[in-house]
């Protein structure tokens, strides 16, 4: 099962309502949308992409869960593209 977990030794600034996070490596700084943050608070423990899931789903049951699932997917990948996230196997620490 893949898991995803945060990067070690990302800085997180969060400004007001607002998140920034600073990769590690490409000292890159990232503004986070709601759902992106949202992702990234819920990695604070590594979870798989149906755990994730199935947190939104509880979270908002009035969204309908493809819309969820979509917007899932892309906080994810831009937390992925900027280095702040990556996937792992689920058997690995």
């Amino acid at each position: 099962m893949t898991v995803f977990r945060r990067v070690d030794g990302v800085s997180e600034n969060p400004m007001d309502d607002d998140l920034f996070l600073v990769a590690p490596l490409s000292g890159e700084i990232v503004h986070l949308d709601q759902m992106a943050a949202a992702v990234w608070r819920l990695l604070a423990t590594p979870c798989s992409g149906a755990e994730m899931a199935a947190v939104f789903t509880e979270a908002f049951p009035d969204v309908p869960a493809d819309s969820l699932s979509a917007d899932l997917r892309m906080a994810l990948e831009t937390l992925i593209a900027a280095e702040l996230v990556q996937e792992c196997d689920g058997d690995q620490d």
